[in-house]
């Protein structure tokens, strides 16, 4: 089956995490690829160096479309056309922690009613390619045991707004599929980057930084957690490699798939790579203790992943059956062990801070 090669594409959420990773990879891979990317340019995402620096050196090869998801027109919809690539849906208001009523309106608004403008409005233009919805694994809220691609709404109860909103999304989206839209939904895990990339959390970052000045301080290294405690990551350079290769797939399939690694990664496991990084730093497990009482830099990481405490204990297998049958072989078998990661996080760092004055 021929790769995914579209001369362009359409992107929302293009200044955000993974969206502008996944721009940029696809532009670095083909220099004559264009695309058409919804934007805010008063966000701060947009103003930021970064992005402006990107389009700086990309403005002949990129259209802006100013607007908003909430709030799309037909001229701005008009203007995401033509594009043989699709529209790739990343816009989404991410906050795991929305205690504030305004922003679990906004929650609502982008994630779940935009989402839904946005499938309907790209269904009623024939000429448009396929929609590529951008979800999450963890739609399985709180839920145990195995999930698998096919299951949606099952009753279970979630963890934020943000889990609720993106089962709803993708609710809309089957409903479009249904309808006749032709597209896939894809669902990542946690998605960790490095501090050189741009596509998701910096929890093996953070790692590496709180690792590098506990040496520093000469003082030991604490997880307030379980030795036992796990998280599904996933780099988000494989995030990028599997979408794009999922989408050389005949466009009418409506498939969902897990973009998750095939075992989680405990607490031990980095504790283990740390342990040969750094022979002479101290590593414990205190699950028991407040923040306040860990060592200076163990509260830096303690506070760095704060939003996804509540995703180590849950007790879930994400099935692969269609993205383990559709992926290629190429990357199917593409390496997925974080040990090489951690290490160059770590290196990156303890060399850094040792010139800190």
């Amino acid at each position: 089956m021929d790769a995914y090669r579209p001369q362009r594409l359409a992107l929302t959420g293009a200044t955000g995490a993974l969206g502008f990773a996944f721009l940029r990879r696809h532009f670095q891979c083909d220099p004559k690829l264009q695309a058409s990317l919804l934007v805010r340019k008063a966000s701060s995402a947009f103003q930021s160096d970064a992005f402006q620096g990107w389009l700086r050196r990309n403005e002949s090869r990129v259209m802006l479309v100013e607007g908003d998801v909430r709030r799309l027109g037909s001229e701005q919809l008009d203007a995401l056309l033509p594009c043989d690539g699709g529209l790739w849906h990343f816009a989404a208001v991410t906050a795991l922690t929305a205690a504030a009523d305004d922003v679990a309106q906004q929650i609502q608004q982008v994630n779940v009613e935009g989402t839904q403008r946005l499938a309907e409005a790209w269904m009623d233009r024939p000429a448009a390619g396929p929609f590529y919805h951008i979800s999450t694994a963890y739609v399985v809220g709180e839920r145990h045991g195995t999930a698998h691609e096919s299951e949606s709404e099952l009753g279970q109860a979630f963890r934020n707004p943000y889990e609720a909103s993106k089962l709803a999304a993708e609710t809309r989206v089957l409903r479009a599929f249904g309808a006749g839209l032709t597209g896939a939904i894809f669902r990542p895990s946690v998605v960790v980057d490095d501090m050189g990339g741009t596509g998701g959390f910096k929890m093996v970052d953070a790692c590496a930084y709180a690792v590098a000045l506990a040496v520093k301080r000469g003082e030991p290294f604490v997880f307030r957690l379980r030795p036992t405690a796990n998280l599904n990551l996933i780099h988000s350079d494989w995030v990028i490699a599997a979408m794009s290769d999922l989408a050389r797939m005949p466009s009418g399939s409506g498939r969902t798939y897990h973009l998750t690694a095939p075992r989680d990664t405990y607490l031990r496991d980095i504790a283990a790579i740390l342990e040969v990084l750094v022979p002479d730093l101290k590593i414990g497990f205190e699950p028991d203790l407040k923040r306040a009482e860990l060592p200076t830099a163990s509260k830096i990481f303690d506070k760095a992943i704060s939003e996804i405490r509540p995703y180590f204990d849950a007790d879930i297998h994400f099935d692969r059956t269609n993205t383990d049958r559709d992926l290629s072989h190429a990357v199917k078998e593409s390496p997925l062990d974080l040990a090489p990661f951690v290490e160059s996080r770590l290196q990156s760092e303890l060399g850094r801070i040792a010139h800190r004055k």
